[in-house]
């Protein structure tokens, strides 16, 4: 995939790779053996296709059809992405998706990016339900985007209004953000920012929040030592005992449990290195 820190992942009839792009890295063009449906999951890139570029923010999914030249920029901060490659030859199963992924497309959908983090567990557990959950993820993205690519054929651009709510809500998703509060420093009626954002990101605004805060609490439970009760505030929730049965229910496991998981993965991988 041209990424300095990667892992891929053949489950069924589709190759699953996450990958980690380093801040700058350029990519020359090149073409990929299979269709691709990407995910951006954190930083940003450009991809550029002749005639067609596309900033790829976090929540950005984009398609891209067998053999298309195209070629790719990381921004500054970097990028990871989840990338699908269903195997053409798996006809029957893709028929419904055919259409969207014999085209370039680009679109934001927040329900398909916190599908894509759930799969980025999944390629890490080793029992044996892991496989029949990511098919299942797999197709439940592909059926997402297939159906608003159905209702959305021409990929009609994101008022800018909303786009500037959506990154506001990006980037303060821990503090304690009112509808009211985003409407007034975007500029329109509350009740018209709801019904808008849940259009385009197939998320109410409050749901959304509550994942962004889920997954970066994943990413400090991994990656700290800090105490659960000081994450699940610095991830804005005021109440423990709530955050661990949402988070529970996000991720199947507790915050506790999800830790050791972490654990003992690690381990397992530098005993094999």
């Amino acid at each position: 995939m041209g990424s300095q820190d990667w892992t891929t992942t053949e489950v069924g009839p589709f190759r699953i790779t996450d990958a980690w792009f380093p801040p700058g890295a350029e990519l020359p063009a090149h073409t990929h053996d299979r269709p691709c449906m990407g995910v951006t999951l954190e930083g940003s890139f450009d991809l550029s296709f002749p005639g067609q570029l596309f900033e790829c923010a976090p929540t950005s999914v984009s398609t891209e059809p067998l053999g298309e030249r195209h070629s790719n920029r990381i921004g500054n901060a970097g990028a990871h992405l989840l990338v699908l490659q269903p195997d053409p030859a798996a006809s029957e199963l893709l028929r419904p998706c055919q259409n969207l992924l014999s085209r370039v497309t680009h679109r934001r959908h927040a329900g398909v990016a916190g599908d894509a983090w759930r799969l980025t567990q999944e390629l890490r557990a080793t029992d044996s339900a892991a496989a029949l959950s990511i098919e299942g993820l797999i197709l439940q993205m592909l059926a997402a985007v297939t159906r608003l690519d159905e209702s959305d054929p021409l990929g009609a651009g994101v008022p800018k209004w909303l786009e500037r709510a959506h990154e506001l809500i990006r980037a303060r998703f821990r503090e304690r953000l009112t509808i009211r509060h985003i409407a007034h420093e975007v500029g329109v009626h509350p009740v018209h920012l709801g019904r808008s954002f849940r259009a385009r990101y197939r998320l109410p605004i409050g749901s959304y929040v509550r994942r962004l805060r889920l997954e970066w609490a994943s990413r400090q439970l991994a990656s700290s030592a800090d105490s659960l009760a000081r994450i699940a505030r610095g991830a804005g929730f005021t109440d423990q005992s709530h955050f661990t049965r949402l988070f529970k229910t996000y991720a199947g496991v507790t915050p506790a449990q999800y830790r050791r998981l972490v654990a003992r993965e690690r381990d397992c991988d530098q005993t094999v290195d």
